[in-house]
């Protein structure tokens, strides 16, 4: 009879020992009170209310890796202001009307600083080219800011209308009176239409 209560007794002692409340302290699994806190394979696990369940959590797991946006760093902007002695010339070739009835035409070239006129070759090819002329007859300055380009058109007097061309060549340029040298002539090509009566 002592052996049976003996062994009972022992079976007791072995069941504690195996209760679920101390077997179960592991990451999701189930536990009694709430607010508990316990270290359990180098884990640090609460026990807390998860979808109407007491469960383990674990709260010793490292946070999540937050992204951080990457900063872009905009440089100040700086206005550098070039004296106009320094500036190139903006230069634009204008046609001085649309249409005559003689062959001697004439072109503008405007600026909007002073510029040498006289820079400025009369033969075709070198500052100029043309479509219908077969010559640059003068090249005035009648004001500092402007030049005029006198040309010979190849136009018939037969009465028939033809377009008579005058744009920059790839080799222009015209200096400034401070020096600099532009080589864009802005608005070429431009037409002028002749057309010379029948005598």
């Amino acid at each position: 009879m002592k052996t049976l209560r003996f062994v009972t007794v022992v079976l007791a002692f072995s069941g504690l020992a195996v209760s679920p409340a101390l077997a179960a302290n592991k990451e999701g699994a189930k536990c009694t009170t709430a607010g508990k806190i316990v270290n359990a394979s180098g884990k640090k696990l609460v026990c807390a209310k998860v979808a109407k369940t007491l469960k383990w959590i674990n709260i010793s797991a490292p946070a999540a890796a937050t992204s951080v946006a990457p900063t872009t760093t905009v440089a100040p902007t700086t206005t550098t202001t070039i004296p106009l002695s320094k500036r190139k010339p903006v230069v634009t070739l204008m046609r001085s009307y649309g249409t005559a009835s003689r062959s001697s035409v004439s072109y503008i070239v405007e600026s909007d600083k002073p510029v040498d006129c006289y820079s400025l070759s009369r033969t075709l090819g070198e500052d100029f080219v043309g479509t219908r002329i077969s010559r640059i007859d003068s090249i005035g300055q009648p004001e500092p800011h402007l030049c005029v380009v006198e040309v010979q058109a190849i136009a018939l007097a037969d009465g028939d209308t033809r377009e008579i061309i005058l744009a920059a060549a790839s080799t222009f340029s015209i200096v400034d009176r401070d020096g600099n040298i532009q080589t864009t002539l802005l608005g070429s090509p431009q037409s002028i239409w002749v057309t010379r009566p029948v005598p």
